[in-house]
């Protein structure tokens, strides 16, 4: 189940989390290693949003991209997205996606673990719309894991909320139970921000559409954003994000 209404927060979403694809060049390079030589089958992408992801994934790689995603309202902000040939945008959720058996050849879960209703359940409906050693990727913040995430220096309730999500270890557990195994783990960086006041407004933009944030007081958020201006007055470049890259095969 959604942590937050995406409904609601589909007009404002993209503001917060859509970035120039430069942002994202060392996830590129993180799941070239891992790729399949030959693609036997589409890109499914679960909780896909707004289509950030599918329109990355297409470009980068060339595949066909199935982005399944519950909200009615993200699936209406994507579509004014440019996306590749051969993207397309299915409603579902992951513990029943829309999808043929053995008819996808990579799976890539971005954000999204804590938002399953039952991610046993959802790992098995991987395991079987996924065809034989197909590869999943899975990009998240951790509990425990959590120190290369910028914003919870100046949000502690947000850090909270993030320590309640899945573990990489109950994470990594669920997927072995439905056949998979884990290849890495590693920690991948990003450069959201051009200058310390573009990341003072994006997280200003991210006040209804991001996990963490959203369920904080208006007081607790106010807060946030005083303590994150003053310390991006002092600042002359905006720091990385670091988030952690799952990839399990299966």
């Amino acid at each position: 189940m959604a942590r937050i209404d995406y409904d609601r927060a589909a007009a404002t979403y993209d503001r917060g989390r859509d970035l120039p694809a430069a942002a994202f060049t060392e996830w590129r390079v993180a799941l070239a290693e891992h790729w399949p030589t030959e693609l036997r089958g589409p890109v499914v992408d679960v909780g896909a949003g707004s289509a950030i992801w599918v329109a990355l994934l297409g470009g980068w790689f060339g595949a066909p991209v199935v982005g399944v995603e519950p909200s009615t309202g993200m699936r209406a902000a994507a579509r004014h997205r440019r996306l590749p040939p051969r993207a397309w945008l299915l409603g579902g959720v992951a513990e029943k996606l829309p999808l043929r058996d053995a008819s996808c050849a990579v799976a890539w879960l971005s954000t999204v673990v804590h938002h399953f209703r039952d991610l046993d359940a959802a790992a098995a409906e991987l395991r079987r719309v996924l065809i034989p050693g197909a590869v999943v990727f899975i990009r998240s913040s951790f509990p425990g894991r959590h120190d290369a995430i910028p914003l919870f220096e100046y949000f502690p309730g947000a850090r909270r909320i993030a320590s309640s999500f899945p573990t990489i270890e109950a994470t990594v557990g669920a997927f072995a139970r439905a056949g998979f195994s884990a290849r890495e783990v590693r920690r991948v960086y990003e450069a959201r921000d051009t200058s310390p006041g573009a990341m003072v407004e994006r997280v200003r933009a991210m006040r209804h559409a991001d996990s963490t944030l959203a369920p904080l007081s208006d007081e607790e958020f106010t807060a946030g954003m005083a303590a994150l201006e003053r310390a991006a007055s002092t600042m002359t470049t905006a720091p990385p994000a670091g988030l952690d890259l799952v990839v399990l095969a299966g």
